[in-house]
């Protein structure tokens, strides 16, 4: 039962993709003259003499110009102190580097991005998708929210969906070798927490999540099936290292959020992550801009045009706020990629010779 539901969408796959596919090109255009939308770049910090692009931070003393916690811009200098080292971080790979002699922060051999990274599925990456994963989805299919992204840290992560009017309760099913467990819920729950009394999720394997819409004890349509990869063991203790260092800085939470967690877990395109960093400073009250804008941000990238489109619009009321007109400027970049969500191109002009 729960296959044949799973599987009566795959015909409408190659067609979504495409027309999908039509949207993004253009909204990553956009992404990529207005700013860039991974890994800290595009954020500007001020300067004396004007702004510049901040690609990285110092995490400790030793620099005979820079204190700790200094946000670094492209091109800027490291000179340790003589007998001293300097501790950075590199917004660019999310990697702390060790400066033991003069260098410029940035260049070939220190901070930059990888060049082996690998594409995940998400809003951006459309061509890079298993599944059929997308905006438009119809409103009488339970269609998942989270986990976000192709692959996370969490081996208990949250389960969530988008309600169905006619449903009176739902199955989640999460999968994978010789893993199973299913968990039916009432209609009025459409978030999970993962079962304490199910075994977790094992790192470096890869777990298929689905959500059920029943009406009584029959299942009336399905979610298209998430697929995401638990990070390997070696990962998750780099992770929790960097995220250690960054924690020991004792920066300003909102700041914390934006820059250092943020770079170091969109290196790996951990969407899971940062949307749940940023969501915490959500929680908290935050009334920066910036949070709210790059939450939306991230949000776009895990296919949730209707959750990016809730932040840009408290981002939008909270830059008017304060007249920052810079994030205003973002948001309203942000937001015509929503739109071309919302209101695909039906055809394409063929190409002029």
């Amino acid at each position: 039962m729960i296959y044949r539901l799973i599987d009566y969408k795959e015909k409408n796959k190659i067609v979504k993709n495409i027309s999908i596919s039509k949207v993004l090109v253009v909204a990553s255009t956009i992404i990529f003259l207005g700013w860039s939308n991974a890994w800290g770049q595009g954020q500007v910090k001020p300067e004396a003499n004007g702004s510049c692009k901040v690609v990285g931070r110092v995490t400790s003393v030793g620099d005979l110009r820079w204190r700790v916690n200094s946000l670094l811009c492209s091109g800027d200098r490291i000179n340790p102190m003589k007998g001293r080292t300097v501790s950075t971080l590199c917004y660019l790979n999310g990697k702390f580097i060790v400066f033991k002699e003069s260098g410029i922060f940035d260049d070939k051999e220190n901070c930059n991005p990888p060049h082996d990274t690998v594409k995940l599925c998400t809003g951006l990456n459309p061509n890079d998708c298993n599944s059929n994963k997308g905006p438009g989805e119809e409103q009488n299919v339970p269609t998942l929210i989270s986990p976000y992204g192709s692959s996370m840290l969490s081996t208990r992560p949250v389960i969530s969906w988008y309600a169905v009017p006619q449903a009176t309760s739902y199955t989640v099913v999460v999968s994978g070798y010789e893993f199973y467990w299913e968990k039916t819920v009432d209609k009025t729950i459409t978030a999970l927490t993962y079962p304490k009394e199910e075994k977790e999720l094992q790192f470096f394997n890869t777990y298929k999540f689905t959500v059920l819409a029943n009406v009584g004890d029959t299942p009336i349509s399905s979610s298209e099936t998430l697929v995401v990869s638990v990070l390997r063991q070696e990962e998750q203790d780099a992770f929790a290292e960097r995220v250690k260092q960054i924690t020991e800085l004792n920066l300003p939470p909102d700041e914390a959020a934006i820059w250092d967690l943020d770079a170091v877990f969109m290196a790996r395109n951990l969407l899971n992550e940062t949307i749940e960093s940023l969501k915490v400073r959500v929680r908290a009250g935050s009334q920066n801009p910036t949070i709210y804008r790059l939450l939306a941000d991230r949000y776009l990238e895990a296919w949730l045009p209707k959750e990016a489109l809730r932040e840009y619009s408290k981002a939008a009321q909270l830059a008017k706020n304060t007249n920052n007109l810079d994030e205003l400027a973002r948001v309203q970049e942000g937001l015509k990629i929503v739109e071309l969500y919302n209101h695909p191109p039906t055809s394409t002009k063929p190409d002029q010779k």
